[in-house]
């Protein structure tokens, strides 16, 4: 169990999901997240902080980076003529990466405590102290938390789109199959059959619990119940949505539930998934 506050949680799930559905438009920033060889160190099979929580803090990093520098300064420096009830409820007097700090009520040096430490104040900052803000921000704790707490809400809430983790999967696999030509980190040898494809892993029980209780113990592609309790002669198969012959990844992002039948159809054929999902409860009723 881990404590839950959403702080602009679906704001970033909806960059992230409009980055994979539309990659093209964003093809110089997914270059920037598995170029100079992070590709490789990303096929670590099956690590809990998996590849999709560093591409989502790969995100979120950078929004928060953009925002810095998109605050409104005379805002900041309070030259504009705002109410003064407004700009403290709004907190416009502090970096959007302030705000999720309070939010959060995790203890951090603030903007106008890094200012006066260069005998600065709000009313003279510029760019540069921005700059230097962010840079020493990002080396601490107080910010290490932050995003591991952002990412671990946003991971909640998207593992349970499969076709987002399909778009995922896909993308990670181009950049691999990319990458075909370059020679393997050395410390990333040991994962891979041939260059562009990595070995086969057998799948941990974390990660078959996740998967099962995400897919509701039914196939995502027939709906045939897997849980035993109707029929033990259905069987539980865990299939990489990407297959690791189509440059797939050891990760518990590709990963979906199917029977025995649906998996031998689709053994190592194009990726797919389902979007179909079991209700809450009933609609029949409205």
């Amino acid at each position: 169990m881990f404590q839950v506050k959403f702080y602009e949680t679906y704001y970033f799930c909806n960059v992230i999901h409009n980055i994979l559905r539309d990659q093209f438009s964003y093809i110089r920033r997914i270059n920037d997240f598995y170029c100079d060889e992070q590709i490789f160190y990303l096929a670590s099979p099956f690590q809990k902080y998996s590849a999709f929580h560093h591409f989502i803090e790969f995100v979120v990093e950078d929004i928060y980076l953009e925002e810095a520098f998109e605050a409104d300064i005379e805002e900041l420096k309070g030259n504009k003529r705002t109410h003064s009830a407004v700009r403290q409820h709004y907190s416009l007097d502090k970096l959007p990466i302030e705000r999720a700090f309070d939010f959060h009520e995790i203890e951090y040096q603030s903007f106008v405590s890094h200012l006066l430490s260069y005998g600065k104040s709000l009313s003279s900052f510029d760019i540069n102290d921005l700059d230097s803000y962010m840079e020493e921000t990002r080396l601490s704790q107080s910010y290490e938390y932050l995003i591991r707490q952002t990412v671990k809400e946003i991971f909640h809430v998207l593992f349970q789109n499969r076709q987002l983790m399909l778009n995922f999967n896909e993308m990670l696999a181009s950049g691999l199959e990319l990458s075909m030509d370059e020679p393997v980190a050395e410390e990333a040898e040991i994962w891979f059959s041939k260059p562009g494809i990595i070995k086969r892993q057998s799948i941990p029980k974390w990660v078959q619990r996740a998967v099962y209780f995400r897919d509701r113990g039914r196939c995502v592609l027939c709906d045939k119940d897997l849980s035993g309790t109707v029929n033990l002669e259905n069987h539980t198969n865990y299939d990489h949505i990407v297959p690791l012959a189509k440059h797939g990844f050891n990760d518990v992002s590709n990963i979906q539930l199917l029977c025995r039948e649906c998996n031998q159809r689709k053994k190592d054929g194009n990726a797919i998934t389902s979007n179909q999902y079991q209700s809450w409860y009933s609609y029949d009723e409205i």
